[in-house]
């Protein structure tokens, strides 16, 4: 199911910019009418026209001082408002917590209504940036009745919005499309309202089709039991146009007067024509034989089991080929595999044969390479691999929005390493946070103390402890004295070395030291025995590999057995194949709608402009030896986030 991603405004959105012009209107009612005119270039020149520019050009600082200024010479309520808009500059230039401090600093029951809504609505703006939870303890019910403030639905539409991406966050999807249709209530242009129905879309769409069937709590006419049937109906009938047609025809009987506008229900109609109009001849090309022989075998068994499982599959011919390992053969393999009939082609899997692919100014057919090149120069061309840069991305991601700022890093000394770290390095230090320390290590050995001990500051300890022992007479006492200024560690490791680095990292006394990893550490399989060490440690993978809910789940479940004989990182490829089937049709309107996604078995999957893939990936906590998804072990009780040091 297709859905359209959620963002947080970065800039001046047009309740901000409205503010603006209500202040302007604001000082004007103070000053009165005067006979004098007032000239243009005087105007300029007025510290809240200054002001104004400054919040309009990006110049938060600047605002925030004239705003200040301005403050300092007015009375409430307009000392009030001023100071409110000072925060606001805060909150622009990326300054939350003072613009928080300014905000809390503000007489709260002296302020007018409206503004008393503003102030919480900014307070939980901030705090949705790092704590979602606290976020909606901000916005239990509106700072003001709404009886009380008739006259400003754009503050009751930000109170909902901010509640909607509040519960997002925190993965409770049914609330947050419950108070996406809330929200509508308070909007009445035409493209917030469509808008709107998209993230309600997006929400549900990622709901199971049981937990669809289930949370279906009221009977027709409900509104938002009307959108869930009609995303169950959109899912499994998104390839018969003429069914689900019919079916929504039924689908308006029995909710009259739903909010679904007639432009929504036509865009899923033009979605099922195009889902449905798929080529029939698909061409899997494969370096079967050769290096890469592995892989490839599973991302064919992964495409196979997708296939037989495809209803339509009788009316889809899909060949395979063998392309070996040499790159110098992709283009005659090509040109031979659509030279028969192929209208799709999914593969090469060698990087080296989808960079010289990509250099290719136009392809006959659209492609599905399993790799990533450059961006490709032609528009047929998609790219879609396992790029170990996307798992440490979202580990950044995932640390800024735990609320730590100051990061380690602990990295192979490999290719691979070296590709995790700067990525990790570049992305968390672009979100604002701090790289204070990173070490490699030998992946062949098995002693890590001594990276482990330059990461934490401890040979200078060990250094003075023995420059006192030169210096006294008797033999001092000694505990390391780690360095106290690392919020958390982002591990990159295998397995094997995963299951020894965290227990010397408890031997040298950083066992509270919280720890991210990559997909890398979890072999695939439940193994509590080997895996009791990495209790606590938190990592990112696939839907395939931890079991979450997918629109391919039951797939999952019925071909395990089959598939069971790849092993390890092996099965991550399998679900690259399942992926790869089931994109065929969607790849085009992906592109088309780039904030949109697939929930697939390697991810939530979006197509960018240049045609590349990016995958979202779910977090996992190792327990008592085992991996429970983030949601899970938080339906336990149990906070699973660490706090910052």
């Amino acid at each position: 199911m297709l859905a359209t991603q959620d963002s947080t405004p970065h800039h001046l959105t047009p309740l901000r910019v409205q503010n603006l012009f209500v202040l302007l209107l604001f000082l004007v009612l103070l000053q009165g009418c005067s006979e004098t005119p007032v000239r243009p270039d005087v105007v300029t020149q007025d510290p809240l026209s200054q002001a104004a520019h400054a919040m309009q050009t990006g110049d938060y600082g600047r605002a925030h001082n004239l705003y200040m200024q301005l403050a300092e010479e007015q009375g409430p309520p307009a000392r009030w408002q001023y100071r409110f808009q000072a925060a606001l500059a805060l909150y622009q230039g990326g300054l939350l917590n003072q613009a928080n401090q300014l905000l809390q600093d503000l007489p709260h029951a002296q302020l007018p209504r409206d503004m008393q809504m503003e102030r919480q609505l900014l307070l939980a703006e901030i705090a949705l940036k790092r704590d979602p939870d606290l976020a909606l303890s901000l916005l239990l019910q509106p700072a003001v009745e709404e009886s009380l403030l008739s006259g400003r639905p754009d503050l009751y539409a930000e109170y909902h919005h901010l509640r909607a991406q509040a519960f997002a966050r925190l993965g409770n999807h049914l609330e947050s499309a419950r108070e996406y249709l809330q929200r509508e209530m308070f909007l009445s242009d035409q493209a917030s309202i469509e808008d709107n129905q998209l993230a309600i879309w997006q929400n549900l769409g990622m709901l199971t089709p049981q937990a669809l069937r289930q949370m279906r709590y009221q009977p027709p006419p409900d509104a938002l039991s009307g959108w869930m049937e009609l995303a169950e109906l959109a899912r499994n009938y998104r390839l018969s146009p003429a069914e689900l047609e019919a079916l929504i025809q039924r689908w308006r009987q029995n909710y009259p007067g739903h909010p679904a506008t007639a432009a929504f229900l036509d865009t899923l109609r033009q979605r099922s024509t195009v889902l449905s109009s798929r080529p029939n001849d698909i061409a899997l090309l494969l370096p079967l034989s050769g290096r890469f022989a592995a892989p490839a075998q599973a991302i064919q068994d992964g495409v196979l089991a997708a296939w037989y499982a495809d209803p339509q599959r009788h009316e889809t011919r899909l060949r395979i080929i063998d392309v070996g390992d040499d790159p110098r053969h992709i283009h005659a393999h090509y040109q031979q595999a659509v030279s028969d009939g192929a209208g799709m082609v999914i593969g090469p899997l060698d990087k080296a044969a989808v960079e010289s692919l990509a250099m290719q100014e136009r392809l006959p057919v659209p492609t599905l390479a399993l790799n990533l090149a450059a961006p490709p120069l032609n528009e047929q061309l998609f790219q879609f691999g396992l790029s170990p840069e996307d798992e440490a991305r979202e580990a950044a991601n995932r640390a800024w929005q735990a609320g730590y700022q100051r990061a380690a890093v602990m990295v192979p000394n490999t290719a691979l390493g070296e590709r995790m770290q700067q990525a990790f390095g570049d992305h968390w230090q672009a979100l604002g946070g701090e790289l204070l320390a990173h070490t490699s290590y030998d992946p062949g050995h098995n002693d890590f103390a001594q990276p482990i001990k330059s990461l934490l500051n401890i040979h200078d300890s060990e250094l003075r402890y023995r420059r006192i022992n030169l210096l006294s007479a008797r033999r001092v006492e000694f505990t390391p004295r780690l360095r106290q200024d690392i919020d958390f560690l982002f591990l990159v490791a295998q397995p094997r070395q995963a299951r020894l680095i965290r227990p010397q990292l408890r031997f040298h006394h950083a066992g509270d030291l919280p720890v991210l990893a990559s997909s890398h550490l979890y072999a695939g399989r439940i193994d509590r025995d080997a895996d009791r060490d990495l209790d606590g440690i938190q990592f990112n993978d696939m839907p395939w590999t931890l079991g979450a809910d997918t629109l391919s789940s039951e797939l999952r479940e019925t071909s395990r057995a089959a598939l069971n004989h790849h092993s390890g990182q092996l099965q991550r490829f399998v679900a690259l194949g399942v992926d790869a089937y089931h994109l065929i049709p969607l790849l085009e309107m992906l592109k088309r709608h780039p904030h949109e996604y697939y929930s697939g078995e390697t991810g939530m999957l979006s197509v960018d402009a240049y045609g590349q893939l990016s995958r979202q990936l779910h977090w996992a906590v190792f327990r008592r030896g085992s991996p429970q998804l983030m949601q899970e072990a938080l339906g336990e009780g149990q906070d699973v986030r660490a706090n910052p040091r």
